[in-house]
């Protein structure tokens, strides 16, 4: 099977019995330590220092830096040939490594892009040293271009969460009538100054003047079914046609993303805008999902988009990745009105290298974006979400209890969610379902659109049920949740809506569509809360003299249902996330209620605690290993057997070029004949010293380039050593790879500890290791087997601590097969690789 995901050389592996033969050919030249020889680059002088060609870090096109080098007799055939000085010449080069543009599904070379963004930090400085109010002003203007991105970002995104809630909300309410003053208008702008009757908000019914009660509900039915079944294909359409990357939630991407993958068009403008009509019309079908997970991929996709206009950024992965992380604290900004929830995101999911400096930059471009939002309201109301409450009641020591219930309870149900969830998702990318994406969400629809019609809670739309979960009664309120002569119907119905929305969930978490799922599992987890702060509150009402209520005073409500279900929801969703820090510090902001910070804390760590004894993995981790993407966690520790010796791909089993025995034929029939992605460089086959490692894309771009040259033929020798080399080559047009070789690779000794190994990966970001003795190359480890042995052992040690787990309880224990495995160009994202 092909894993296009494998990092430097192509390997043939046997892995406990099972032997893969894999071309890998998505990676580049793997994280090291990079030789820069700053000294040897200075301005034009009268020393004899004259300017090179040479190609950009991106290979896209030349520019010209000036060299001190050695001259050779090659430079007058050069010379004399100016058509053809945009191709690689044989000069002998002592300059600083480079790079070819990077690969789609390949890594990032974290260390040779940091060395590069210091680099241009450092010569900005020395240009700008003698230039007085000019160079600060130019320092200024430098240092701004962080800020003005981030900025536009947040503006942008307080737009686009205005645009989609005031969208998806009228689509939802268009399914039941429309506003005969104002068809744009939603029902609840529609009867603003209405008090309990509104007479201008009109039904279908009304307007077709049907008066049977019977058919007055069918008819309403059939528009409702209707309704939904059109936003959905319209949905999944355009998903599927325009923009795959758009389907699902996208945070399990943007973490892989963040730790130096490479998946483009995933955060193009295409996918941005798919994505902001489809979360529109997906959320108005009625589907179990939600728009708030959407944000944070809405965010990103904005702050890759406004980084492009910078060079500085738009050519430094490691810069752009600083920017999306303080992005994305946007997007939940917006998303449930919590700019310090917002950093807390990022910090705690989403990035994976995190800076002092871009804590400060995530709440600048939070705050923007919340600011935005505010000055925009889009609810008239004051208020950044619809959902926001607030409490005038506090709580008693005996009520820690009933908090530590609903965490346990909801601790189940957000794994049972994950588990199901990840169970479906499997099932359709190896069964039929695959092939028909759009038919299975126009099924989908029409269920949940027929199931939920049946219950008041299931067709409310989720935000509209959540604030209403969230609110407490007043005195003077006497129907439906408040309704004391209903309240064993309204606890049943509570609870059953609990169980067909962690179905409904499960199922629509997998669909071609663009949605989230923090809303339905904040909408299940209040819905538990809520009904169990209803029994308590039942109790309390019938036996207020028992001793557990000995706190309460009896001129003032003991019990709070809202507060219930608020804990609930935070609880649902930190079992399903496993975070923490910031699901808390969302509740806090929802609620500006200090006094309730204890108890949410103490739901949520019981719940994610209940959560984390079946699996360590959240959903986005779990995503993560279904599609087999290479990432490292640095939440969790490792305790590995091994040695870098049982580990390593052996040198028998691998390719390598030889530092000067190769001429430009052998390098083209190399490439054409395999698949890999990169190759280390020995002296000869003989010795196997090592003297680098090259990437496949920086050799093919080079080899294709004097290809094409009239300056080189076939027989041109190619040199990959950066030592001396005989002068006498230069006349027979030697090509110089040497430019793109790394001539001082990480290395390791062989039998290091693979622990060790592993923290190499994942606290430098390497892509690749050499593994050698006294010089000679033994093997190579790459990033994909150290990923694929740290899965073995967590599959392992769970399946040892719980070993009698159903099969579908257990999916995420087993190794995954996804379609982006088997191409190169997966269909849809994380969640929707179902075509």
């Amino acid at each position: 099977m092909d894993e296009p995901f494998e990092e430097g050389a192509s390997l043939r592996r046997t892995y406990h019995g099972e032997t893969s033969s894999t071309p890998i050919n998505t990676s580049t030249a793997d994280a090291r330590s990079i030789h820069t020889r700053t000294g040897n680059i200075h301005s034009e002088s009268e020393s004899g220092s004259e300017y090179v060609p040479r190609f950009d870090d991106y290979g896209d096109e030349h520019s010209v830096v000036p060299l001190r080098r050695m001259r050779s007799s090659q430079e007058a055939l050069i010379q004399n040939r100016e058509s053809d000085m945009d191709v690689i010449t044989g000069w002998l080069y002592n300059g600083p490594l480079q790079r070819a543009k990077y690969e789609d599904f390949s890594t990032i070379d974290w260390i040779y892009e940091s060395t590069k963004a210091r680099h241009y930090k450092n010569d900005l400085r020395v240009q700008t040293r003698s230039m007085g109010m000019k160079g600060r002003l130019e320092l200024l203007a430098d240092s701004s271009k962080s800020w003005m991105v981030l900025l536009a970002v947040g503006v942008t995104m307080g737009l686009i969460a205005t645009c989609i809630s005031v969208s998806s909300q009228w689509l939802i309410d268009i399914k039941g009538g429309y506003c005969r003053t104002g068809f744009y208008l939603n029902r609840r702008f529609c009867c603003w100054n209405a008090d309990n009757v509104c007479l201008d908000w009109m039904t279908w019914s009304e307007l077709l003047h049907v008066h049977w009660r019977w058919l007055d509900w069918l008819l309403q039915f059939i528009v409702f079914v209707f309704d939904a079944i059109l936003f959905a294909g319209i949905s999944t359409y355009l998903v599927t046609e325009y923009a795959p990357y758009a389907a699902g939630q996208g945070i399990a991407e943007i973490k892989t993303i963040m730790s130096g993958f490479m998946m483009r068009r995933f955060l193009g403008l295409r996918t941005l805008s798919i994505k902001c009509v489809g979360v529109v019309l997906s959320v108005a079908s009625g589907l179990s999902l939600g728009k708030e997970g959407t944000m944070v991929h809405i965010a990103c996709c904005c702050g890759n988009i406004y980084s492009r206009v910078f060079k500085k950024i738009k050519h430094n992965e490691v810069k752009r990745r600083e920017l999306l992380s303080a992005a994305s604290a946007a997007g939940i900004s917006v998303a449930f009105g919590a700019p310090i929830a917002g950093v807390l995101f990022s910090l705690e999911q989403v990035s994976y290298y995190f800076p002092a400096k871009t804590m400060w930059r995530s709440l600048f471009c939070a705050t923007a974006a919340a600011v935005t939002l505010k000055l925009l309201n889009p609810f008239r109301n004051g208020k950044l979400v619809s959902f926001q409450v607030t409490y005038d009641r506090t709580w008693d020591l005996f009520e820690l209890w009933f908090f530590v219930a609903i965490g346990v309870i909801c601790g189940i149900a957000g794994m049972l969610q994950n588990r199901l969830t990840l169970f479906l998702m499997e099932y359709r990318q190896h069964s039929v379902l695959k092939n028909f994406a759009r038919g299975e969400v126009l099924v989908v629809a029409l269920v949940t659109a027929v199931i939920s019609y049946m219950s008041v809670y299931l067709r409310a739309d989720m935000v509209t049920l959540v604030s209403n979960l969230f609110t407490e009664c007043t005195g003077q309120e006497t129907d439906g949740l408040c309704s004391r002569s209903d309240r064993t119907g309204n606890v049943f119905s509570l609870l059953v809506t609990s169980v067909l929305r962690v179905l409904l969930t499960s199922v629509a978490c997998g669909l071609a569509v663009p949605a989230g799922m923090f809303t339905p599992s904040m909408a299940t987890g209040a819905s538990i809360g809520r009904a169990f702060g209803m029994v308590v509150q039942t109790l309390y009402e019938n036996h207020p003299s028992w001793r557990l209520f000995g706190a309460c005073r009896p001129d003032v409500p003991c019990i709070t249902p809202g507060v219930y279900a608020l804990v609930g929801a935070a609880s649902m969703l930190a079992s399903t996330t496993r975070m923490t820090v910031t699901v808390v510090v969302i509740m806090f902001e929802l609620t500006d209620a200090l006094i309730y910070v204890l108890p949410i804390m103490l739901a949520v760590t019981v719940s994610k605690s209940v959560a984390d004894a079946f699996g360590k993995d959240g959903y986005f981790e779990s995503i993560i290993h279904l599609n087999g993407y290479p990432f490292l966690s640095m939440d969790q520790e490792y305790v590995l057997h091994g040695t870098s010796d049982e580990l390593m791909v052996r040198v028998s089993e691998m390719t390598v070029v030889e530092a000067n025995g190769e001429t430009l034929q052998s390098i083209l029939k190399l490439l054409r004949e395999s698949s890999y992605s990169g190759f280390p460089v020995v002296k000869s086959h003989s010795s196997l010293a090592l003297v680098g490692y090259i990437s496949r894309s920086d050799m093919l771009m080079v080899a294709e380039r004097a290809r094409v040259s009239s300056v080189y033929s076939e027989a041109s020798p190619c040199c990959f050593a950066r030592g001396n080399v005989e002068l006498s080559m230069a006349h027979a047009q030697m090509l110089d790879f040497r430019p793109w070789v790394d001539s001082m690779p990480i290395t390791i000794s062989h039998g290091t500890d693979i622990n060790l190994v592993a923290e190499m990966f994942r606290e430098l970001g390497v892509r690749y290791v050499l593994v050698v003795h006294h010089g000679a190359l033994l093997g190579i480890i790459t990033k994909k087997d150290i990923v694929r042995t740290v899965r073995m052992h967590s599959r392992n040690q769970a399946r040892s601590a719980l070993p009698y787990v159903p099969a579908w309880l257990s999916t995420s224990l087993r190794p995954a097969h996804s379609p982006v495995q088997q191409n190169r160009l997966p269909i849809f994202s994380s969640e929707s690789q179902v075509l």
